[in-house]
């Protein structure tokens, strides 16, 4: 359900020694042949430094490290993942370090588990990159105090600027949630940052779990087709002709099944001039859905399944809600998301 690498898919801050520590986390091991793996220079020197990290990583109980950590810099990330880098790297990414892990007991010795440990350059990138495979509902493991989640084969954290994958198909979930469990408080870092704006979806019938922070057009494109269109400003650099500087969003589910809708709060760097942006949610509403209208600053329409569709704005906020069966309530959704992302 989730592939994150493995060939399937505040800023950094902070004083020079914590900056090193960090770094030595990462590095491809303390000394010998290892250190071959790390085409930096920089990092190269730094990877010496502070040993008891590469040794924490080396101590889940149970688990043995095998062979030399591979590095990955922005460039070698394509390499690593097929085709899903450039949502990585429209987060904000920095480096990848992938360990890989046998039992330490000998007769499971046929099981191995990737550690992939990507650093991120803010901690809320390193949530919007987390929050990109989350549907809501998934299966968390007590004790673990970050954000996380633990499925068949798999398990995700994330970690001030780490997000962590971790990769065992051949694993049960308890042997992948006790890896998880042990290797938590080891990452540097207080906990699990989310974006201010993650504040303002409303908490009365949101399934649990299914927040997400939107950064990139590609992000903005996998979330839902109504965000695919330029006027939105997902891709927009800032300075650029015309650009004001790329906007982020942040949506939830919303409801029970069958009958879930989804939230999006899109924040602008700068308010839309006035009526531009209803002219182009009405021409893109007018594409998918019927018996589409606008009445000012809103815009409404139906799919075929009979499912309602709504945008509103104020300034420099726009919140939709797509696809909802109940009308009057995506209404009341909508406007307790623009109170608050309007505040």
């Amino acid at each position: 359900m989730r592939i994150i690498g493995s060939r399937a898919a505040g800023i950094w801050q902070g004083a020079a020694v914590l900056a090193a520590a960090l770094t030595a986390f990462l590095a491809a091991a303390c000394t010998g042949s290892d250190a071959v793996l790390v085409t930096n220079s920089l990092l190269a020197a730094n990877a010496t430094l502070h040993p008891p990290l590469m040794r924490a990583v080396d101590g889940i109980p149970g688990w043995k490290r095998t062979g030399a950590p591979e590095r990955f810099n922005k460039e070698g990330l394509y390499g690593y993942i097929d085709g899903g880098a450039e949502i990585v790297l429209q987060y904000g990414f920095r480096e990848l370090t992938v360990f890989k892990f046998k039992p330490a007991a000998a007769p499971a010795a046929e099981k191995e588990l990737v550690l992939e440990i990507y650093l991120m350059n803010s901690a809320q990138a390193a949530f919007g990159f987390y929050s990109t495979k989350l549907e809501g509902e998934e299966e968390g493991r007590p004790g673990i105090k970050v954000d996380h989640w633990i499925s068949l084969g798999q398990a995700n954290l994330v970690k001030d600027q780490f997000m962590i994958n971790i990769l065992a198909p051949e694993c049960t979930d308890r042997e992948i949630g006790e890896f998880a469990a042990a290797l938590e408080p080891k990452i540097p870092g207080r906990g699990t940052a989310r974006p201010k704006g993650m504040r303002w979806l409303p908490p009365d019938g949101m399934v649990p779990g299914s927040g997400r922070y939107i950064k990139g057009a590609l992000a903005a494109q996998s979330e839902s087709p109504f965000l695919e269109q330029a006027f939105w400003g997902f891709g927009a650099a800032e300075g650029a002709a015309g650009g004001t500087g790329a906007s982020e969003a942040y949506s939830a589910k919303y409801g029970t099944a069958p009958a879930v809708s989804k939230l999006v709060i899109v924040k602008f760097k700068k308010a839309p001039a006035a009526g531009v942006l209803e002219d182009n949610v009405l021409a893109a509403f007018s594409e998918y859905l019927v018996d589409v209208r606008r009445d000012g600053d809103s815009v409404e329409g139906k799919n075929q399944a009979g499912r309602w569709f709504l945008f509103k704005g104020k300034g420099a906020v726009a919140v939709l809600v797509l696809g909802d069966p109940d009308r009057d309530a995506a209404r009341a959704r909508l406007d307790a998301a623009l109170a608050l992302a309007s505040r």
